[in-house]
């Protein structure tokens, strides 16, 4: 799928994701898919959230990966915590 422009109505959106308007505001609203609130009843999304829905393969992975290092690991083990409740 080619997409040529830089935002997008929710209402193309939904045409080429094959879901109803009210499916993809109701994404905004939870978070699910970022948008731009123009005004109260106008949202327009960016072409890169568009994408992370309809092919979120395409979408590169955040730069910033999170591993916990093996101090924090041993720290959350279920034998700490009981230790530390009952010690």
């Amino acid at each position: 799928m080619e997409l040529t422009k830089s935002f997008y109505s929710p209402h193309e959106v939904a045409a080429m994701a094959s879901l109803h308007p009210s499916t993809i505001l109701n994404y905004i609203a939870t978070g699910r898919l970022y948008a731009v609130k123009l005004s109260e009843r106008t949202y327009r999304i960016p072409v890169r959230a568009v994408i992370g829905l309809l092919e979120p393969e395409r979408v590169a992975p955040s730069s910033m990966t999170v591993e916990p290092d093996a101090d924090v690991e041993r720290e959350l083990t279920p034998e700490r915590e009981v230790e530390a409740v009952g010690g």
